[in-house]
């Protein structure tokens, strides 16, 4: 039912099953839970119209094909390209920081690169390896990449800092989001088509009406926060994937006005805007 919807191969999907045989998207330590929200500020804050993290350029991420697999104690990223995903992750050389406080711990075979997020504690996984499995020969990054042995700096701390203060169901909000980036119903209902295409090929005009830098904005404190954007994908998808019965958030309710679509979960809320 899982990969249905995520389009893991039954190895991956299988990998990230919870021991109550939930579908496991929203099943992790708490480390991997703040970790997985901080992405989503990166992934869906873009342009002028973005709240601070903007800045780190996640969202350039969104343009590439990733199919994300969420488990307990790590997040995997799998893609044809993970050399270029994992630059867009990791700060190397004099970079500007990208997800502050991400490093590399090391790199395998199959272009597979183990990351770890220094003030969490999570675990990100990088990797060609449709399985997402972290194994095999441990191989020399070409790339200079920050590693366990780079303290953060200072501009990584004032990062960090600027985040608001969010309680631990607006961090499963914000997670459940960069968990579902690239997923969608196999009955058609909606698709969220990795925040650049429709995968439903919806012929309305969202997506192609020339907004080729589209803009984000995902912000908020504690318990209340609002997401805002143009182009893909439709607000309502979002909104569904967040509270679809088979692999939304359990306990998550959806409820809409005439602008607005409210995702709560627990004491917090998600707006997102239409």
């Amino acid at each position: 039912m899982r990969k249905a919807y995520s389009g893991e191969i039954y190895e991956a999907a299988l990998a990230g099953i919870s021991n109550d045989r939930a579908h496991g998207l929203d099943s992790c330590v708490p480390g991997q839970r703040k970790m997985n929200a901080l992405l989503a500020l990166g992934l869906f804050n873009r342009g002028e119209d973005g709240a601070p993290p903007a800045k780190w350029l996640l969202s350039t991420l969104t343009w590439y094909t990733i199919t994300v697999s969420p488990r307990w104690n790590q997040l995997v990223f799998i893609s044809d390209a993970p050399d270029n995903v994992t630059r867009y992750l990791v700060p190397h050389g004099d970079s500007t920081p990208r997800l502050p406080g991400m490093r590399l711990r090391a790199m395998y075979d199959y272009r597979t690169y183990a990351l770890e997020h220094v003030p969490t504690g999570a675990q990100l996984v990088v990797t060609s390896r449709l399985d997402g499995k972290l194994q095999g020969v441990r191989e020399v990054s070409h790339f200079d990449f920050r590693t366990l042995d780079d303290p953060l700096d200072s501009v990584e701390e004032r990062q960090l800092a600027d985040i608001p203060p969010m309680c631990d169901a607006a961090q499963t909000l914000l997670a459940g989001m960069a968990a579902r980036m690239s997923m969608a119903d196999p009955k058609g209902r909606w698709a969220t088509g990795n925040w650049y295409w429709d995968p439903l090929r919806r012929d309305d005009g969202r997506g192609r009406d020339g907004d080729s830098d589209p803009q984000r904005k995902l912000w908020g404190a504690e318990d209340e926060w609002e997401a805002q954007w143009t182009g893909l994908p439709y607000p309502g998808d979002v909104a569904a994937a967040l509270t679809d019965p088979m692999v939304g958030i359990s306990g998550a309710r959806l409820a809409k006005t005439k602008r607005v679509y409210h995702v709560d979960f627990g004491d917090s809320v998600l707006k997102i805007h239409i």
